[in-house]
């Protein structure tokens, strides 16, 4: 599937503000959103229909996007029929867009401070990347405002493996530096 229209993202940010360059793009009341409380409550402020996404429990915050309904919606292959009919069977919609930032890893509290299910989300998202398109730091949610402008609302194959690529890149990246803070 070539062009992608969206209706349903996820997104749990941790810097509310990279949220901004795309809000514009997306018509209030014709997309969903799910993600993280903080990232809900930013957009239900916008005025974006938001729901939290929890893992049933919190752990200490610990779990917060690591939900197995929420793997699903990442994962969704949708030209594979037994995904679609266990996502309806589950009463999902497969993700369009994945917007993840990681928080920044602290020095002083390492390895408490790594980001697991932001990662993973994007890992999910690149794996997937013919089904979902990613943005993952403030660049990537430049370029999705771009692309969704210039379709009116939709994403391309080309542009989500772009973004797949650069997001693989750029968790390389963060897991070298996790190993140099460990």
């Amino acid at each position: 599937m070539d062009q992608i229209p969206v209706k349903n993202i996820f997104a749990a940010v941790f810097d509310k503000s990279s949220l901004d360059a795309v809000l514009p793009v997306l018509s209030i009341g014709k997309v969903r959103f799910w993600g993280t409380e903080g990232t809900v409550k930013h957009l239900k402020q916008k005025g974006y229909t938001a729901t939290s996404i929890v893992a049933g429990f919190d752990f200490s915050g610990r779990i917060k996007s690591l939900d197995r309904g929420n793997f699903v919606r990442v994962l969704a292959d949708r030209s594979e029929s037994s995904h679609l009919r266990e996502l309806k069977k589950m009463n999902l919609e497969p993700y369009d867009i994945i917007i993840v930032d990681l928080y920044a890893p602290n020095e002083k509290d390492f390895p408490q401070t790594m980001d697991v299910g932001g990662q993973a989300v994007i890992r999910g998202a690149i794996k997937n990347y013919k089904n979902v398109a990613l943005a993952f730091d403030k660049m990537s949610i430049f370029d999705l405002a771009s692309e969704l402008r210039k379709n009116n609302g939709a994403t391309s194959l080309e542009f989500r493996k772009k973004q797949a690529k650069a997001a693989l890149k750029f968790v390389a990246e963060r897991c070298a530096l996790e190993a140099k803070l460990f």
